[in-house]
């Protein structure tokens, strides 16, 4: 073989291993999500992990109250996120990602052990303090009432601890995520659902930051979420998460 032919070869052979390289490189992007603390093992940690794997991306999560990451939203240093509904003023700077994972959701007012049947009615949330979280939303109803005594905090555990110090007389929550963190804390024996609590519509998206360069990307992440949705496998991995809760609501 000519030396230049011996060229050739080499040439060939390092321009495929580059063009392999950038495959592997772009194939390993990595984005930024985000959590709190305390759901960093959470259903939503393992949703997003499952859409970074079908996008064969990486995700990091930075640990913040829930403020602070709309916060990091909007600036684009969070790109991705999970566990979001979709209202006017955060359209602005996320993306919503179609279709909602959660189509419907339970909002339980959490009480002491034995005052279930204090709350019996929305009516009777009046006069009463409400533990919520700093910038979360529950459903229109109670977001938009002003004449509510609304107490917010950065995270639930706050306002569990409040609740058991009497300091406010319920703390708002998502049925699931709430039994969980009791769980996690101990309190299942002190604290208990009230009887009224709401349930109807409230989607639940993933959104995109709309600074970030996963922008470009947002077709391809909307039919992974479809194909996950319309599969039935977002709901089994939901379902399988919460296996253990309580069957009664």
């Amino acid at each position: 073989m000519t030396r230049k032919r011996i060229y050739l070869v080499l040439f060939v052979f390092w321009s495929l291993f580059l063009a392999e390289a950038e495959i592997s490189l772009v194939s390993a992007q990595t984005y930024q999500s985000g959590l709190s603390r305390e759901h960093a093992h959470g259903v939503v940690s393992r949703i997003m992990q499952r859409v970074a794997e079908k996008l064969d991306i990486h995700l990091e999560m930075q640990y913040a109250p829930f403020a602070r990451r709309l916060l990091l939203m909007k600036s684009g240093e969070i790109d991705i996120m999970g566990g979001l509904l979709k209202r006017r003023s955060r359209q602005s700077y996320i993306y919503f990602v179609s279709p909602p994972y959660v189509k419907s959701s339970r909002k339980i007012f959490f009480v002491r052990k034995g005052e279930a049947k204090r709350i019996q009615s929305y009516g009777d949330l009046y006069g009463l303090e409400i533990g919520t979280k700093i910038n979360s939303k529950y459903f229109p109803r109670f977001d938009q009432d002003e004449k509510l005594k609304k107490q917010p905090v950065s995270s639930v555990e706050q306002n569990f601890r409040k609740l058991l110090l009497k300091r406010i007389d319920a703390v708002i929550y998502s049925y699931r995520s709430g039994y969980t963190t009791m769980m996690k804390m101990g309190i299942t024996d002190q604290v208990e659902p009230a009887i009224y609590y709401f349930a109807g519509k409230n989607s639940v998206y993933i959104g995109i930051s709309k600074k970030s360069p996963l922008m470009a990307e947002k077709d391809r992440v909307e039919a992974v979420v479809k194909e996950m949705v319309d599969s039935g496998e977002m709901e089994s991995l939901i379902k399988k998460f919460y296996d253990y809760l309580p069957k009664n609501r």
